[in-house]
């Protein structure tokens, strides 16, 4: 599997990209294409066109959660014409309407303009995108210190309640060395994700873990993160987009980080 970050929170020097605090990613599996996210803006199919790929050619369009900096980019990706009709992949809660202090933070795309452009599937269980890659679905709260946290409300059934962002998901590669996670924002809890892939592909040894931690502060959620991260012994963490400065920092003297940035490319056998 290949995989080429077009949209980060960090760009590097000398390489002229465009940064925003968002995630996209462009991924390539057994002979398939797959955007994963859209980022915040259109910014995301400028970096795409000046790295050379062809977003028109994605068999799918992922989504870690509905939040704007992941969505954004949504509007302008409906302009293009695909080569075919690509899915779209999407939790059911991903495309309602999600507030934070009055302030929209969801989705700008609807679900009816999405169905007119992709083959729309909203399912909150995993997807097997090829024999290697599945898109995790909903994923289970088990890790005691990484409970469910309400960030602002969503609009269910024409009532608003607490925004648990159930939406939030991730994807993992099974590959010859281990499972290779991919996040958004991982508000699910990047160990409860980790777990999750484990009980669901049945590979325990994890390679690479990619995407953001959603970790701001070094307290008692992040030293636990971290204490489990060092007893995984992962070889590639690339901790990005809402993982802080300090919480990377402490990590790295426990379990060592990878430089990532806008443009990076990887790829796991």
């Amino acid at each position: 599997m290949k995989l080429r970050i077009l949209m980060d929170n960090h760009t590097e020097i000398d390489v002229y990209y465009l940064g925003e605090p968002a995630v996209s990613y462009w991924i390539e599996a057994e002979g398939k294409s797959f955007l994963f996210d859209a980022g915040y803006s259109e910014a995301f199919l400028k970096n795409a066109r000046d790295m050379e790929i062809d977003i028109t050619k994605a068999e799918a369009i992922l989504l870690s959660h509905s939040h704007n900096d992941h969505t954004g980019g949504l509007k302008p990706l409906l302009e293009l014409d695909f080569q075919k009709k690509p899915q779209f992949f999407a939790h059911p809660d991903a495309l309602l309407p999600h507030d934070w202090n009055g302030m929209d933070i969801g989705s700008p795309v609807s679900e009816r303009e999405l169905a007119e452009k992709f083959e729309l599937h909203l399912t909150k269980a995993p997807v097997w995108l090829t024999e290697k890659l599945v898109w995790l679905g909903e994923i289970p709260r088990t890790q005691a210190f990484e409970p469910a946290y309400a960030i602002g409300t969503v609009e269910k059934d024409g009532e608003k309640q607490e925004d648990y962002i159930m939406d939030d998901t991730a994807l993992v590669y099974v590959g010859e060395n281990g499972l290779s996670i991919i996040t958004g924002c991982s508000h699910a809890g990047i160990c409860n994700i980790i777990e999750y892939a484990k009980k669901l592909t049945g590979v325990q040894k994890v390679q690479s873990v990619l995407g953001g931690f959603h970790l701001f502060d070094v307290d008692e959620r992040a030293k636990a993160t971290i204490a489990y991260l060092k007893e995984e012994k992962i070889p590639e963490l690339y901790p990005c987009h809402c993982t802080s400065f300090a919480v990377r920092a402490a990590l790295h003297a426990e379990a060592p980080v990878k430089e990532v940035a806008v443009g990076t490319e990887l790829e796991w056998k």
